[in-house]
C-alpha cells in the first residue's frame, strides 16, 4: 500500500527522509499545477544530487550525467514504451559522479499501456540507489499497481496568480464579458451578437496571450541550457513551458469567475447556482485537453456555454 504524506509540509517530509534515510525508490509527485509539482521535484532532485540550491536548478539537472528525463513526445504527446526501456536502460548502470541517480518522468499519466507494463517490473526491482520521480496533475489515471508502489506526495494547491499584464487585462476583460452577461447590457436581441463578438475576442487574446508568454519565457530559458541539448528536450521543454502557463490561466478563470459571482451574490442570489454550473463546464471543457484538444477551442466551448449560463 502506498505511503500518503499529508500532515506536514512535503519540503519537511523529505527533507527528515533525507536525513533519515528512508526515502522510498519512487515517488509520485502530484497536484493541481503543473509547474509546482516540477518546481518541487528538482528541488528534491537536487538535494539528493548534492547540487547547490542557489544554483540554476534544471540547468544543472540536465548537465548532470546521472540525472535522466523521460517526457511525451511527438504530436500525440505520449510517452512510448521505446522511450520507457530506454530511459530503464540507462538507469540500470551505476554512478558516473557520486553515489546516486535520479530519473524524472514527467506526466508520468501519459504513459501508453505497453510503457506502463514495461516500466512496471522496473518499480518492482529498483535499480540500486536509484531514485524515481513520477511528475503528474492525474494520478488516478495511473495504473493502481504504479501507484501502490510509490510513495505518494501531494502538493497543496497554491493561489494561482498572474504577473503579465496581458493576462492581468483578459481576466478583467472576462469579468466584465460576465457582467454584461448578467445584466444583459446593451438589452434586446442586439445582445447576443456583442457577446459572441465578445466571446470570440476573448477566444483569440487568449491563444495570442498563451503564444507570447511562452516565447518569452522560452528565449530566457533556452539561453541557459547546454549547446548540446537534443532537440526533442528542448522541444518538450517549451512544450511544458506552455502547459503549465495554460493550467495557471485556467485556474485564474476559475477563480475570476468564482470572485465574481460572490461579490454579485447580495442582488443576484442566483449567483450561486450559476457558479455551481460555470466550474462544472471549466471542468468538462479542461478535460477535453487530455484528448489533445487545442485550448482555444477548449475555451470557445466553456465561453459559449458561460453565455447561456449567465445570461439566463
Amino acid at each position: 500500500m502506498p505511503t500518503t504524506l499529508s500532515e506536514q509540509s512535503p519540503s519537511q517530509l523529505v527533507d527528515r527522509a533525507i536525513q533519515e534515510n528512508r526515502l522510498a525508490h519512487a515517488l509520485l509527485i502530484h497536484g493541481q499545477n503543473l509547474k509546482q509539482v516540477e518546481e518541487f521535484a528538482r528541488e528534491l532532485a537536487c538535494k539528493l544530487m548534492k547540487i547547490d540550491l542557489s544554483e540554476n536548478l534544471e540547468e544543472a539537472l540536465v548537465r548532470h550525467p546521472d540525472v535522466f528525463f523521460l517526457r511525451p513526445s511527438k504530436k500525440s504527446r505520449i510517452i512510448s514504451v521505446a522511450d520507457t526501456r530506454e530511459l530503464i536502460r540507462k538507469i540500470q548502470h551505476s554512478p558516473q559522479r557520486g553515489d546516486r541517480k535520479v530519473a524524472f518522468i514527467f506526466e508520468v499519466d501519459r504513459l501508453n499501456a505497453s510503457a506502463a507494463n514495461a516500466f512496471l517490473k522496473t518499480l518492482e526491482e529498483p535499480p540500486l540507489n536509484t531514485t524515481i520521480l513520477l511528475l503528474t496533475t492525474r494520478p488516478h489515471s495511473l495504473l493502481a499497481t504504479i501507484r501502490s508502489r510509490c510513495q505518494l506526495f501531494r502538493l497543496p494547491t497554491s493561489v494561482q496568480t498572474f504577473d503579465d499584464e496581458r493576462a492581468i487585462a483578459w481576466l478583467d476583460s472576462y469579468r466584465a464579458w460576465l457582467s454584461d452577461l448578467l445584466e444583459k447590457r446593451p438589452g434586446g436581441k442586439a445582445s447576443v451578437p456583442s457577446y459572441v463578438i465578445g466571446l470570440y475576442g476573448l477566444v483569440e487574446r487568449f491563444r495570442h496571450t498563451i503564444e507570447s508568454i511562452t516565447k518569452e519565457t522560452w528565449k530566457t530559458l533556452s539561453k541557459q541550457l547546454p549547446d548540446d541539448l537534443a532537440d526533442d528536450e528542448r522541444i518538450a521543454m517549451e512544450s511544458r513551458i506552455s502547459i503549465s502557463l495554460r493550467q495557471d490561466f485556467l485556474a485564474a478563470i476559475e477563480t475570476t469567475t468564482e470572485d465574481f459571482a460572490r461579490g454579485i451574490l447580495p442582488e443576484h442570489p442566483d449567483a450561486a447556482n450559476k457558479l455551481v454550473d460555470s466550474v462544472q463546464v471549466l471542468e468538462d471543457a479542461t478535460g477535453l485537453l487530455r484528448l489533445n484538444m487545442k485550448a482555444e477551442a477548449m475555451l470557445e466551448s466553456f465561453l459559449l456555454q458561460s453565455l447561456r449560463i449567465w445570461s439566463s
